[in-house]
């Protein structure tokens, strides 16, 4: 079983958001949405209930302890899904899938274990926007151990946690994945998908990529 796994909390993000990723992905799959309100979600969508935590920012890896009995495809709310998924899938294997920040300059890159807090170095080579497991339940157990003391050492999320704390990852090819705002805001149809990361810095990308997207499609 095929599995797409969501998160929403809080109110950055609506049910119309996930459910978007239903609409594009023709419902063809087990779709379950972690949320603290499950108000206006498609009903062919699982609901796991979960509590925000408003001071955290480590809600992503307590998606690491379910298991569907099939391979997970864990999806950001601020990705646009460009071309068919399904083939995805086939590069879950035994270690776990993240998105590689291909994107980004080779200065710009943070070695594992380089870990001060400076801002003005990427403190982490990963995006998860987009990850994918069969059984990653030992990224939980790690986590769960000392969650306080994490939570204290990766000030800026769970993208650094991942990243330093010597999980073995496998990436998405660098041809299946781009971000809109790292590549000149262009509109590329010949990726899979798109992240829109960066909002916090850039709020109208969202709304230019669905504009430009829409004018590319019609022509």
């Amino acid at each position: 079983m095929k599995t797409i796994l969501t998160l929403k909390y809080g109110e950055k993000y609506t049910s119309d958001d996930v459910n978007s990723i239903y609409e594009h992905t023709e419902g063809k799959y087990n779709y379950v949405c972690v949320t603290d309100d499950p108000k206006g979600l498609d009903p062919n969508i699982g609901i796991i209930y979960m509590e925000h935590e408003p001071e955290g920012n480590m809600e992503k890896l307590k998606l690491f302890q379910f298991n569907f009995g099939g391979p997970i495809l864990y999806l950001d709310l601020d990705v646009r899904i460009q071309k068919p998924i399904d083939h995805l899938f086939d590069y879950c294997g035994e270690n776990p899938i993240i998105c590689y920040t291909w994107w980004k300059d080779k200065k710009d890159k943070m070695p594992i274990g380089d870990y001060p807090y400076r801002d003005k170095f990427p403190l982490s080579n990963y995006n998860s926007s987009i990850m994918m497991w069969n059984d990653a339940t030992h990224i939980w157990n790690h986590y769960n151990k000392n969650p306080d003391e994490y939570i204290v050492k990766y000030p800026y999320g769970d993208d650094t946690f991942l990243y330093h704390e010597g999980f073995t990852f496998e990436h998405l090819p660098n041809s299946e994945v781009y971000s809109y705002l790292y590549a000149g805001r262009k509109y590329r149809p010949e990726f899979t998908i798109c992240l829109l990361n960066g909002q916090d810095r850039h709020p109208e990308i969202a709304k230019e990529y669905d504009e430009l997207c829409m004018h590319q499609v019609g022509h």
